[in-house]
């Protein structure tokens, strides 16, 4: 029996009395190889075995009870199911934010008289795609690291997992394609965003992990179908076990498909689309200036402050954020953070001098916070009671003279609102939130294992971020780790800006910014623009740029400019403040594809939903390939300069001329070149003309 979710024909069900219920999603034909739920446990393992984490005895094992439809907060279904063998009983919740999205968790009970040991709870398993052609899907996914982040590539399926002629042996592959996280950095190896196409139809599906610690996500052949199972942290992935006594209850993160006829690009804007409705439809983010990059590097004082803030407000930034180094009196602080109270020895008149002098220049005060890092050197240690940092078979876990805060136990918490409710009271608001360390596997005080500590720590830490709006309201939160290593949606629904990377190469971080949005909103995608006094026009123009490609993120030593250069960063954010209105509309768009790291074009843009009017950003980063780019997506179109300003830079620099009714760019310059385009619909444009006339 086959049957849909709330009517939506993409998500549908299989149900049988006598089998697990399961889900295709963006299916071609009937077929379903895969149950809904996975669940490994020590005792009852799985019904086949291998490393995969499918094909477990519980869930084969599982049968329908019933169905239920749930209203809150979004329309759905709740699917009961009962292993009588293991006597767990796993209830999926299934909602439908959009149309083209299902938005899903589970949940275990332990129905039976004796414990579990659960070592991989699955969050939704689905079959991809039936009835496409296995070996020609289209997998998107992108490693990540630090400085080196949104690495999108696209492999075929059959150069991941080949076909082992399951026809003649009747099992399918032991063979699985596996993404995961590590540690606390839900982004550090991969982005938990991935996409697979089928280039004959069109049709995509795209998932998001929306959890900031272990997760993991497994691709595997099942007999002439593609399965998917995404899971929160496992045993065989991040140490993961938790025992699940009889009448007790356990829950995954969630997770999020979506599906679209329109290919990869097509589901990155549905997945957009929900990202907005997940987030409640913020207004766009202010024009942040941040003092870290290329800049200060962590080493702020009030004299260098007293020049580069009246210079920040000049270029029309709407904060001054304060990053690292406001808090400590020593130059090397890295091991004595924990208390978060500004240095005499940088701001001898007192912080709130210099925080007056931003607001005195028209600017919101901000400040730079790694909350979770307590320095082997800070009182902090001794202060706070053991139990209140991650400890490990007794002992207090340090990486690079660190410890960390258990966002599990009250006394660190208290201590973190104790931090930020003094932050708040010297007037600022914007909050800088960075984490630049890991603990491994996680604590296991109090927990059944180091991933089942780590889970719960990473749960308070994202209520906790969660509860910010309520006890500081109109408070303006960032999400940083080392740049993009928390690039997630447990963190991003509540924070306003993430950023995307800590690079410091401006010609390296053209693809970041061109990619950054398959992950995360274009109005919370901040890339840095880092101009200084020693950069040419085309130079600074081309790290204007990268930040024009998300919300707008300004560093660089601004106060020892001419007036000509200050203008070229000016004019950049009048850009930026022009785009603003249609940042939280525009869907992302790639009408050159993606990025790889060291190509010479690199090309993104935001357009409406139903046409192509938007904006498109181009760099040139001259090699040995072509000056000349076809773009032959953009046919029908006219490309108006946008940024930089004529007056400002009379050269071009990008030429665009029309070929074949489509535009062409050419740039003979040996220098790399940034240029940011208006483009216009000519369809929309003689539609409206006709419109006029009529009137």
């Amino acid at each position: 029996m086959h049957d849909v979710i709330h009517g939506s024909e993409p998500f549908r069900f299989t149900t049988a009395a006598d089998q697990p219920i399961g889900l295709a999603v963006g299916a071609l034909d009937d077929a379903v190889a895969l149950p809904l739920v996975e669940c490994l446990t020590l005792e009852h393992g799985r019904s086949f075995v291998d490393h995969r984490l499918t094909q477990t005895a519980v869930g084969s094992g599982l049968r329908p009870v019933r169905r239920e439809p749930l209203e809150s907060p979004w329309p759905g279904t709740r699917i009961i199911q009962h292993d009588p063998v293991s006597g767990l009983t796993v209830t999926v919740d299934l909602w439908h934010p959009t149309p083209a999205t299902v938005h899903g968790r589970t949940t275990v009970r332990n129905d039976g008289k004796l414990p579990v040991h659960l070592t991989a709870v699955s969050v939704m398993c689905a079959s991809l795609l039936s009835g496409a052609k296995l070996d020609d899907l289209d997998v998107l996914v992108a490693p990540s690291a630090w400085m080196a982040e949104q690495r999108w590539t696209h492999h075929l399926l059959s150069d991941l997992l080949v076909s082992v002629g399951t026809e003649v042996h009747g099992e399918s592959p032991r063979d699985r394609f596996v993404l995961s996280s590590e540690s606390g950095w839900s982004s550090g190896r991969w982005e938990p965003v991935g996409f697979v196409t089928d280039p004959a139809s069109g049709r995509a599906v795209g998932w998001q992990i929306e959890h900031n610690g272990g997760w993991t996500v497994e691709l595997a052949r099942r007999s002439s179908t593609l399965g998917i199972c995404l899971f929160g942290p496992t045993d065989l992935q991040h140490h993961w076990m938790h025992q699940l006594n009889p009448g007790e209850s356990f829950t995954t993160p969630t997770v999020s498909l979506v599906v679209s006829d329109n290919g990869w690009q097509g589901a990155v804007a549905e997945l957009s689309t929900y990202r907005r409705v997940l987030r409640g439809n913020p207004d766009a983010a202010p024009i942040v200036f941040n003092d870290y990059m290329n800049t200060l590097m962590a080493d702020p004082t009030a004299e260098r402050l007293s020049t580069l803030i009246p210079a920040a407000a000049r270029t029309g930034a709407e904060v001054y954020c304060i990053d690292a180094g406001w808090h400590s009196d020593a130059t090397d602080w890295w091991d004595d953070v924990g208390r978060w109270e500004p240095s005499a020895r940088r701001f001898p008149g007192g912080l709130r001098r210099t925080l007056d002098l931003i607001v005195a220049n028209g600017m919101t005060p901000g400040l730079w916070i790694e909350p979770l890092a307590v320095g082997l050197r800070s009182p902090l240690v001794n202060d706070l009671p053991p139990a209140a940092f991650m400890r490990r078979a007794g002992i207090p876990i340090v990486e690079q003279n660190r410890l960390r805060l258990d966002m599990r136990n009250p006394q660190a918490r208290a201590h973190l609102d104790t931090v930020i409710d003094r932050m708040v009271s010297y007037g600022i608001g914007y909050l800088k939130l960075d984490d630049n360390f890991s603990v491994g596997s996680g604590p296991d005080e109090d927990a059944d294992s180091p991933g089942d500590g780590l889970l719960e720590h990473c749960r308070a830490w994202a209520a906790w971020l969660a509860d910010l709006p309520r006890r500081h309201p109109g408070l303006v939160v960032e999400n940083c780790a080392s740049g993009g290593m928390t690039t997630d949606y447990a963190l991003l629904a509540q924070a306003a800006v993430q950023s995307t990377s800590d690079l410091q190469d401006s010609l390296r971080y053209p693809p970041i910014a061109a990619n950054a949005p398959m992950t995360v909103l274009p109005e919370q995608a901040a890339n840095w623009a880092y101009p200084q006094p020693n950069m040419d026009d085309e130079e600074i123009v081309f790290t204007v740029t990268t930040s024009l490609a998300g919300t707008f993120y300004l560093s660089g030593h601004v106060d020892r400019m001419n007036p000509h250069q200050l203008a070229l960063v000016q004019s950049g954010v009048e850009v930026a403040k022009t785009l603003r209105s249609d940042l939280t509309s525009h869907i992302p768009w790639w009408p050159h594809g993606l990025a790889s790291w060291d190509d010479e074009w690199v090309v993104t843009g935001r357009r409406e939903k139903s046409s192509r009017d938007g904006v498109i950003i181009v760099w040139h980063r001259p090699s040995n390939g072509s000056t000349v780019l076809e773009l032959p997506d953009l046919a029908g179109t006219r490309l108006e300069p946008l940024y930089p300003p004529a007056a400002l830079v009379p050269d071009v620099g990008i030429h665009v001329t029309d070929s074949s009714g489509s535009p062409r760019l050419s740039c003979p310059s040996p220098q790399p070149t940034g240029r940011v385009f208006r483009v216009r619909d000519l369809h929309n444009c003689v539609t409206d003309v006709a419109e006029m006339e009529k009137k």
